[in-house]
């Protein structure tokens, strides 16, 4: 790059330089030109007035370049300082002598072959009716240039020779911003004003830079998540599993006597059931990150399906004496009705089995901003301030030995909070430890 801007500049000069020459030897050859047209005209005129007195001299010898030709009326040179008399022709053709004829003065500019040159011509009618004609070689744009040639060469070499010094400053101060540039530390050079120019491309520089930090963190965040998925699914999996086998192993060898069949089949059929949910679970979350999640919309009656989903928990509820309070009223919903049953009874169950006995779980329904919101509240155990930002992670559990307990699978959170994304709504948690939670979903209609 740096060769590249220099030798630039270098070039660039260079062609100034020639394009300047040009330039001033035209301008100096017109200059030339204009001047000896001057002079020969003035010089002309001398003459004439002279000729006009009576003076006259037939040794024209010393004209100093210039030609002198007197032409009689009919165009017979009579006196030409340039030629031998054998070799003179008729001049009443020339445009000079036919302006001089008729005006009293013409010019012409023409290749002359006495000369061997292009010379400029000019003639006066005298008093006698005779023509005086001076002509002189002019110089071309070649001569002009040739004879400026070796001053031309000697300002090019200092030109060039100063050239190469200030390339080389510009060029290093042009680049030096570029190498001094700390692409980790880009945001406290923007007000610099050496750099306002590579503003632009910092600030580019700077957010691919932080797009590709925050694309390495979410491909570590990815990667641990998966490792932490992987790792609770074998646990959370392997737990009934080591259970129904370890019972199956003692009734198949006659470990177990006859009167604990009952209850081995009952744990085997309740270990049985919690893998099933589990993996029921794990394949809801795979269709929500593989967006296979069917978007079939319905409308319905939001509170007549919470009535449904807590007819269904009513056992559970009663086991533990919980109170179940349905408040709000009809009120009709545009969504996927199985999903939005699943997130009842998630939310619902949940309030349940993390309340305190004799408890209450309270379910509201109201529209909020032109969408409709589900509140399910508790009076449970409540969630501490450390693990509300994790709670809906899949797995995830506050109190294990408690989760354990009561059989969750630890997904269920983690598929509401899918399911809200999947209808673009929104979630939030509230929950004070000991006192309870309370979850609500909003739902755009």
């Amino acid at each position: 790059m740096q060769k590249r801007i220099y030798f630039n500049f270098l070039g660039l000069l260079l062609i100034s330089i020639i394009i300047l020459a040009i330039s001033f030897s035209q301008i100096f050859l017109n200059a030339a030109r204009n001047q000896e047209i001057a002079a020969i005209r003035d010089k002309t005129y001398l003459i004439a007035n002279i000729l006009n007195n009576g003076i006259f001299e037939n040794d024209l010898s010393h004209t100093e370049g210039s030609r002198i030709t007197i032409i009689a009326p009919d165009g017979l040179v009579l006196i030409d300082s340039h030629a031998h008399a054998e070799i003179l022709e008729n001049r009443g053709d020339r445009a000079e002598f036919i302006q001089a004829m008729l005006n009293g003065s013409g010019e012409a500019t023409r290749y002359s072959t006495v000369f061997n040159s292009e010379t400029y011509y000019y003639a006066l009618r005298l008093q006698d009716g005779y023509v005086l004609r001076i002509s002189r070689t002019l110089n071309s744009l070649g001569e002009v240039f040739t004879a400026i040639l070796p001053v031309l060469i000697a300002v090019t070499v200092v030109v060039l020779l100063l050239a190469h010094f200030i390339a080389r400053r510009l060029t290093h101060k042009i680049v030096k911003p570029l190498l001094e540039i700390d692409l980790d530390n880009t945001n406290n050079i923007y007000d610099e004003d050496f750099y306002a120019e590579l503003s632009p491309y910092i600030k580019k520089i700077n957010r691919q830079k932080q797009e590709l930090e925050q694309q390495i963190s979410e491909q570590h965040k990815a990667e641990t998540q998966r490792r932490e998925f992987s790792a609770n699914v074998s646990h959370e999996l392997k737990t009934p599993l080591t259970t129904i086998a370890a019972l199956s192993e003692m009734m198949a060898s006659g470990m177990a006597k006859i009167e604990d069949f009952s209850d081995f089949a009952s744990r085997i059929s309740s270990q049985t059931k919690r893998l099933i949910n589990i993996i029921d679970d794990i394949i809801r979350l795979s269709e929500f990150d593989e967006n296979k999640t069917e978007r079939e919309y319905t409308n319905f009656d939001i509170y007549e399906l919470a009535k449904s989903v807590i007819c269904n928990l009513n056992g559970k509820a009663t086991e533990k004496n919980v109170t179940i309070d349905l408040i709000g009223k009809s009120l009709q919903m545009t969504a996927n009705l199985r999903l939005i049953d699943e997130l009842l009874y998630n939310l619902i169950d949940n309030a349940i089995k993390y309340n305190q006995e004799d408890g209450k779980v309270t379910v509201d329904f109201y529209t909020e901003h032109d969408g409709c919101k589900i509140s399910v509240s508790d009076t449970g155990i409540g969630i501490p301030q450390k693990h509300q930002e994790r709670i809906f992670e899949r797995f995830y559990r506050a109190d294990k030995s408690r989760s354990k307990k009561t059989g969750g699978t630890g997904l269920g959170l983690s598929i509401v909070k899918h399911i809200v994304g999947h209808h673009h709504g929104e979630i939030e948690l509230e929950s004070t430890e000991g006192v309870g939670t309370t979850i609500k979903c909003f739902f755009p209609l």
